[in-house]
């Protein structure tokens, strides 16, 4: 299967660069992660199981953590030098976090049974993959040990529809760069690399639009599914467990 993610996971100055670029980022991504908090079906006292998949150096793993006290959380990543940023950052939960090394291509990359969750998470991670029969694959496995009642949510980037779109939307990007960043600082800004807008040509820059990823969620037998957030090409999806 090929595999064209051109991220070096497995370098750890790759890592720690891509992580301080992250860091700067994480502010504005405060809002997206709460309304992550917000959908779960859950009291804030609730005991429930976290999975976090891709989950880099825990941003969250760590809001969840915090937004649900008696929760515990399982980081799934492939990157042994970003478990390690997370393993260090997330010292104070103690054994409320907990990770998971694995490879998203394996049959096995979940945590060995039997255990189960109430709720799976993932942010900007699985488009990665490029690979969309994998991710539906993916969403197959995730329903499978999601616990009645429980609740799968992606906050990712998905392709624009049609080219028409993905040429506005490449337009609104490069406008919303030119009015936030000033000319000389365009190339290094903090984020500038993992969100940069494809060539207009690039209708299809990530394995699927966003209808496409709702039927493969409605198709691996999840329930309520929809978008709760989209801006442009980044969008919050899922769906619940009956």
């Amino acid at each position: 299967m090929e595999r064209r993610d051109h991220h070096d996971w497995a370098s750890e100055a790759y890592v720690e660069a891509w992580i301080q670029r992250q860091l700067a980022n994480d502010p504005g991504r405060a809002e997206r992660f709460q309304l992550m908090g917000d959908l779960l079906p859950f009291p804030a006292d609730a005991q429930v199981t976290v999975l976090d998949i891709g989950a880099g150096y825990g941003p969250v793993s760590k809001f969840l953590l915090d937004r649900f006290p008696h929760a515990t959380c399982i980081a799934q990543d492939g990157s042994t030098p970003m478990l390690q940023h997370a393993q260090q950052r997330m010292t104070t939960y103690g054994a409320r976090f907990r990770t998971h090394q694995s490879d998203l291509f394996a049959q096995d990359w979940l945590p060995p049974q039997p255990e189960a969750f109430e709720v799976v998470v993932s942010a900007l991670c699985l488009h990665n993959l490029r690979d969309f029969s994998r991710i539906s694959t993916l969403y197959r496995d995730i329903r499978a040990r999601l616990k009645p009642g429980g609740m799968f949510l992606n906050l990712d980037l998905v392709n624009a529809p049609t080219l028409g779109l993905q040429q506005h939307y490449g337009r609104v990007t490069e406008a919303r760069r030119s009015r936030d960043v000033p000319s000389d600082h365009r190339s290094t800004a903090p984020g500038h690399q993992e969100l940069q807008t494809p060539p207009q040509s690039a209708a299809h820059a990530f394995p699927a639009d966003l209808s496409e990823h709702l039927a493969a969620l409605r198709a691996a037998g999840f329930l309520e599914v929809d978008c709760f957030w989209k801006d442009l090409r980044q969008a919050l999806y899922g769906g619940y467990v009956g």
